[in-house]
């Protein structure tokens, strides 16, 4: 009997990036997953409809948010908004039992206490193997995973891949589709013997019965104003993929399928000998070197070309709030009211009714700084040196001379008793008096540009400032989740930032937007998994 609509689970949920863009491409979340209370207080309260920091005010209990582990009950549910999500383990609350109803939920905890209740209440697992769930999705940290060798023990997050590929296991959905950032490509050594994260992952869901299917990606090819590589695996299911074979006839696409056939195979017959599975049986399908190949069929399709790719300015320029007035109130790009209108977003609402746009304030080094970045985005080859000169290191007279005679007709910003102004860099002793005046250890900092898609690196705050020299700032939450593709209703909540020891389990929004999948990513990939499974369904 066919179901009415598909349906997934979503682990390492995050503050619902992925979840929202499946949303809209109609797949109704089952239930989803995620270790930190302060981005579940996002993800609850966006697409669960349920205000926790609301009922937290009034000793209320969260009806849809429901802890795996805690160390406080659930009517002190304001503590548990706070709770350090690494001591969960210790906890002797749950709000969990074997009646306890999981679809619409968010499940706050750890993956793997996760898993210990469902092994334990089995008659739990069973009810959602039998709802035939259509797809798996999430992102678990993958860097330094491996299923061979020796592990940093220290590191949990090295075991989190093998948590998931056992959750698919448990479950078994039809499609499961995990994300990662470019590094899990990159290799790790153990023990003087080299091993790939997104190689070691694939074998890890073979063993579970799914073939994988392994790609990066960049969301610039998804409409999305970033250029952002992502590590894509579509593992598919072994029967589904047995129907997709019969359901494809274009000979690249059924050769990608036979191939992750072949690797699946090989990798099952040597389940105990696994070092004999050579990386070279499994390819890494890119975006970049193969576009050919991303043609909708069995990769997902290339939405945006080249020539069309979005802008940091059509993402946030009506956003800017210096320099202008009613008159020229700037109206948002297709690309705003695009997004807004995909996830069913009021695309009318005015600036100053938009939340997350709160402005940080900077004194007056700070926002000199701002502008010299801006100024050496547009230096090129010459940007190292010009950061070097801000650093204090030192530079030799020819290049420096370079420089100047780029940036000699810029405006900087300067102060003195008739208050900040913009002024024109005049000569040599003007310039280098200045960058004496503002010089900074920080690297990291950059601008960015305006005719360009954004940097991945967008988890820092204070890593990224404006493009305009009217915006001497960094960036605000609701910028950074216009880069992201989150629509404009689409509000983050807990705290704008955090520093010190908390930073090391507290989620606040900058760290929200930057961790996210991009919404509009995960919308195209849905849509691409719906049509994967409306091949099986015809086949």
């Amino acid at each position: 009997m066919r179901k009415e609509s598909l349906t997934h689970i979503e682990l390492f949920a995050g503050c619902g990036g992925m979840s929202l863009g499946l949303e809209a491409a109609g797949l109704d979340l089952y239930f989803a997953n995620e270790l930190s209370p302060m981005a579940s207080e996002t993800f609850c309260y966006n697409l669960l409809n349920e205000n926790l920091q609301k009922l937290a005010a009034n000793e209320g209990v969260g009806k849809k948010a429901l802890w795996v582990k805690s160390n406080f009950p659930k009517d002190l549910l304001k503590n548990r908004l706070r709770e350090n999500p690494f001591a969960f383990e210790k906890g002797k609350y749950s709000d969990l039992n074997d009646s306890t109803d999981l679809k619409g939920k968010l499940l706050v905890g750890d993956i793997n206490q996760l898993l210990s209740f469902f092994e334990n209440n089995k008659s739990i697992a069973k009810k959602i193997k039998r709802a035939e769930i259509d797809l798996l999705s999430g992102g678990p940290p993958c860097q330094s995973f491996s299923l061979a060798g020796r592990r940093e023990k220290e590191n949990q997050k090295n075991l989190l891949p093998l948590s998931f590929a056992r959750f698919a296991g448990l479950v078994n959905p039809k499609i499961v589709l995990l994300e990662n950032v470019k590094g899990i490509t990159s290799p790790f050594t153990i023990d003087d013997k080299k091993y790939y994260a997104w190689f070691e992952v694939a074998k890890a869901f073979c063993l579970e019965g799914f073939v994988p299917i392994c790609m990066m990606v960049n969301s610039k090819y998804f409409g999305i104003p970033q250029n952002r590589p992502r590590f894509i695996l579509i593992a598919i299911r072994k029967d589904i993929c047995k129907k997709l074979v019969i359901g494809v006839t274009e000979t690249a696409s059924l050769n990608i399928l036979l191939s992750s056939l072949d690797f699946f195979n090989h990798v099952c017959k040597n389940r105990n000998s696994l070092e004999l599975v050579n990386k070279n049986k499994l390819v890494l399908y890119d975006i970049e070197k193969m576009p050919q190949l991303f043609n909708g069929l069995i990769l997902p399709p290339i939405v945006t070309k080249k020539s069309e790719f979005i802008t940091a300015q059509e993402a946030i320029d009506d956003l800017m709030v210096s320099g202008n007035n009613e008159e020229e109130e700037k109206k948002p790009s297709n690309y705003v009211l695009h997004i807004n209108r995909v996830f069913k977003c009021n695309n009318e609402s005015k600036m100053n009714g938009l939340k997350n746009q709160d402005l940080r304030r900077h004194g007056f080094n700070v926002r000199a700084r701002f502008r010299w970045f801006q100024i050496m985005s547009n230096l090129n080859g010459l940007a190292p040196l010009a950061l070097k000169l801000l650093s204090g290191q030192e530079v030799d007279e020819e290049k420096k001379n370079l420089i100047f005679e780029r940036i000699k007709n810029e405006k900087v910003l300067m102060c003195d008793s008739e208050g900040e102004q913009m002024v024109k860099i005049k000569d040599r002793e003007f310039f280098e008096t200045y960058i004496k005046r503002i010089q900074t250890r920080k690297h990291s900092q950059r601008a960015i540009k305006a005719k360009e898609p954004v940097p991945a690196q967008m988890t820092i705050p204070d890593d990224l400032c404006h493009y305009s020299p009217l915006e001497l700032r960094t960036l605000t939450v609701r910028e950074m989740a216009r880069f992201q593709s989150f629509p404009d209703c689409f509000e983050f909540r807990s705290k704008i930032t955090t520093g010190g020891d908390q930073r090391s389990f507290e989620v606040p929004q900058y760290t929200q937007v930057g961790n996210a999948v991009p919404p509009l990513l995960a919308y195209y990939l849905g849509n691409h998994i719906k049509y994967l499974l409306k091949l099986v369904e015809n086949a």
